[in-house]
């Protein structure tokens, strides 16, 4: 019996230890290829062999429930928007990836519900934002960074990625790592790994990423309560980072100030200067509630933004009509694509989440604030950020979701032994 227990208790090791792993990697992989694919997948299979081997306990584990439920209103309007899809095997294809999304997030719940894997974790992002920070400074100072990704030809520094993710990624783990400092009395340390994510995020040339850092920083002083001098300090962490990055990029930061000065011109409309200001996203959301306005209930159908955008434009100068892009808002991506019951979805996830945290003790609602915080501020409705249901991007979203969720169950009441 004794050689039973030890041989149950390395599979749990093992198994805890691969997720880490494997979460880890939906971090530090998103910048190569496939990115958070793999890591999803294979997390997905470990969630399947932990429902077969412990299913008559996994269903009495109150983190494993609270996922179940979140991930079935987001899925469930995704499957009921295939009655009114434009395009239906678009959408089926995406249907049926989001599915192993639940067994993924199976496993998250039982690797973050341990303080000791999210103090890894933790670390993991720590080392990531510093790696990511040498690279993007290389890729300035040389033109290329380490693995010869190139400097836009615009300015912008995107470090290992191709694209303008990194930004983007940097947001959601950024408190996980700076609480997990701060805890251990280093804060000049988590100050620095803030200044070197908003420079990174300056030099990207993207306004959104630094408003919503922006947003996580408010939030941040309010909850650590901290004195006047401290808040201000804080709080200026942007305005730092613009003043660095300015003489190192004048000529892309100047071009982003002069699309802010669009709201003060007079000769233009309040569309025109909004939408400069925004670098014409008004037209995206625009055309996306057409889209709502045609199938209000049920949505085009998810996955088929880009390809109905051409349908449903109607401005003669919308320069995404050749050129379809994403919504850069959630709450726009929810309603074209999956309706009023996709939205409400969302909504009744929040209201969960609300009520989850203010009826956990106040040491469990410390250890998921770092969780939390990120979710509100991406989730803020006002806001330009990357549409959710998105193989490179939801992941990430699901991961520290799951972190939220498994972190407010108390280490008194958890099941940490698969019955074998």
């Amino acid at each position: 019996m004794p050689s039973l227990d030890v041989h149950t208790a390395q599979i749990n090791y093992f198994f805890r230890l691969t997720g880490l792993i494997l979460a880890s990697l939906i971090i530090v992989w998103s910048p190569f290829s496939g990115g958070a694919r793999m890591p999803v997948l294979l997390l997905s299979l470990l969630g399947v062999g932990y429902a077969l081997i412990g299913y008559h306990v996994i269903w009495q584990q109150t983190e494993v429930r609270r996922w179940t439920v979140v991930f079935l209103l987001l899925w469930m309007p995704m499957c009921i928007s295939l009655f009114t899809s434009i395009r239906p095997q678009a959408s089926a294809i995406a249907v049926a990836w989001f599915l192993l999304l639940y067994f993924a997030g199976i496993t998250l719940t039982q690797v973050l519900k341990q303080a000791r894997y999210r103090n890894l974790l933790a670390h993991v992002v720590v080392w990531t934002v510093i790696v990511w920070f040498v690279d993007s400074m290389v890729q300035y100072l040389t033109g290329t960074d380490l693995i010869g990704v190139a400097r836009r030809a615009d300015g912008r520094i995107t470090g290992f990625f191709k694209d303008l993710h990194q930004g983007i990624i940097l947001l959601p783990i950024l408190p996980l790592a700076c609480y997990m400092l701060i805890r251990q009395q280093k804060k000049w340390a988590a100050m620095s790994l803030l200044l070197m994510s908003a420079w990174m995020m300056t030099m990207s040339g993207s306004r959104g990423y630094l408003y919503i850092l922006v947003l996580i920083l408010a939030c941040m002083v309010f909850q650590l309560r901290l004195g006047l001098k401290k808040s201000l300090l804080l709080l200026a962490v942007p305005l730092i980072a613009i003043a660095i990055a300015y003489p190192m990029s004048h000529s892309l930061i100047s071009m982003k100030m002069a699309q802010t000065e669009q709201l003060v011109k007079p000769s233009t409309t309040t569309f025109d200067k909004l939408n400069g200001l925004l670098s014409y996203r008004l037209h995206l959301w625009e055309t996306g509630m057409h889209m709502f306005a045609a199938y209000p209930v049920t949505g085009i159908g998810t996955s088929n933004f880009k390809a109905a955008y051409p349908d449903y434009a109607t401005r003669a100068d919308d320069p995404f009509v050749n050129a379809p892009t994403h919504t850069h808002n959630i709450y726009v991506e929810l309603l074209a694509e999956t309706g009023m019951i996709g939205l409400a979805g969302l909504v009744t996830i929040m209201l969960l989440f609300y009520r989850w945290y203010r009826a956990a003790a106040p040491t469990l609602r410390a250890e998921a604030w770092p969780f939390a915080l990120p979710l509100m501020a991406i989730y803020f409705p006002l806001n330009t950020t990357q549409p959710m249901l998105v193989p490179w991007w939801f992941p990430l979203l699901m991961l520290i979701a799951c972190g939220f969720i498994a972190s407010l169950q108390p280490a008194s009441t958890r099941q940490e032994q698969i019955d074998v």
